[in-house]
């Protein structure tokens, strides 16, 4: 029986397409905007449901509220979980997909911290740029969101301690 043809560059670029999203979520959870900002392009153009669109890497990066949140100490900690990630398009150096998100917000409050829990759908158009993938257009919703207390937070420096 003959084998199945293996479409090698297809993987490849499906691997790190799935890497630049996973980077982006780590460098949101872990406060790193260079790490963030580093899987755009220059001309990225963002859609985030309610707000007006976004163009260019320096706008978008400073309508991030989640490094401000952070270093201000209204958001404790972050944790993004990604969840299906379907790619709809990849010829050559352009991809779209479609990836759906869940993510915990913690914020201080008193008696007990609060968890925002919200699930995102992100829909990205990326392109290969000096040989790297970089989204180059997202549109972002909400899908819904909920709060409830939260029995155990961690702050960012403690996370970050865990591991090197």
């Amino acid at each position: 029986m003959p084998r199945p043809q293996v479409d090698l560059q297809y993987l490849l670029d499906k691997t790190a397409i799935h890497e630049v999203l996973t980077r982006y979520y780590q460098g949101l959870d872990r406060g790193l905007p260079d790490q963030v900002r580093s899987c755009f392009t220059e001309d990225v153009k963002a859609y985030y449901e309610g707000r007006s669109p976004l163009h260019g890497i320096e706008n978008l990066m400073a309508s991030m509220n989640t490094f401000r949140r952070l270093a201000a100490g209204e958001l404790l900690a972050s944790t993004h979980f990604m969840g299906n990630f379907t790619i709809h398009v990849l010829e050559k150096d352009v991809a779209e997909t479609e990836t759906y998100a869940i993510a915990f917000l913690v914020r201080p409050d008193k008696p007990a911290e609060q968890i925002a829990m919200r699930s995102l759908r992100y829909l990205d158009r990326l392109r290969r740029v000096n040989g790297e993938w970089r989204i180059s257009e997202r549109r972002h919703t909400l899908d819904w969101s909920t709060a409830a207390s939260a029995t155990f937070a961690a702050a960012l420096a403690q996370r970050l301690m865990a591991w090197p």
